[in-house]
């Protein structure tokens, strides 16, 4: 059965315009190195990474997770588990589950968007993780963009995530599938916030 998906503008749907400095990067393949599953007692969700490179200090850089605020509002308990992967060589990965603390003394360490099921908290990457395909914020469409790209009802997206916490393989890459826009108008996104995207949800997906 299809349901429709109450989702925000800047989360997981591929939504994404190439900026110049990007303009060589396959976002399909970045996106799927990107996404993470985040495991949690009581909560089980989607998020990805976005960074930028920390002034003056070459070779490090800021990394922030974007996800649903409601994934790491249901965790009971103080830390979560982010699944992300290390290449080994050309044709090999590693799994690697990165601790990740969201709460301290009862207090919520990720910031919530105002309006939107939105959170973003920083995180502290090992070395080697997403060293080639890291996404900067400047991949995010803007208003110009969608208008440019003519995205719309009826626009088809692509979407990855964890349905009911399952994995694509064993080093824990997400699953891609697809759904379209079922709903009008997308602009101007700071009034509209949100939009419909049909598809068939289950748990983990957000």
């Amino acid at each position: 059965m299809r349901q429709a998906l109450l989702i925000t503008i800047a989360t997981f749907c591929g939504l994404f315009a190439e900026a110049e400095e990007n303009k060589n990067m396959n976002i399909h393949t970045a996106m799927m190195e990107a996404t993470c599953k985040i495991s949690g007692t009581g909560s089980t969700g989607t998020g990805f990474i976005i960074g930028k490179p920390i002034a003056k200090e070459e070779n490090r850089f800021l990394f922030t997770l974007v996800t649903a605020h409601h994934v790491l509002a249901g965790v009971k308990g103080d830390d979560v588990i982010l699944t992300l992967r290390r290449r080994k060589d050309a044709d090999h990965w590693e799994r690697v589950d990165v601790p990740l603390r969201i709460r301290k003394g009862g207090k919520d360490l990720w910031l919530k968007h105002a309006d939107v099921d939105l959170a973003a908290i920083h995180v502290v990457l090992p070395e080697g993780l997403l060293k080639n395909s890291l996404l900067p914020a400047s991949l995010l469409l803007s208003d110009d963009n969608l208008r440019e790209f003519e995205i719309g009802p009826g626009t088809e997206l692509l979407c990855l995530g964890y349905p009911f916490g399952v994995e694509a393989n064993v080093v824990g890459f997400p699953i891609l599938r697809s759904g379209k826009i079922a709903s009008y108008p997308l602009l101007p996104t700071k009034e509209t916030k949100t939009f419909l995207f049909d598809f068939k949800v289950f748990q983990g997906n957000s």
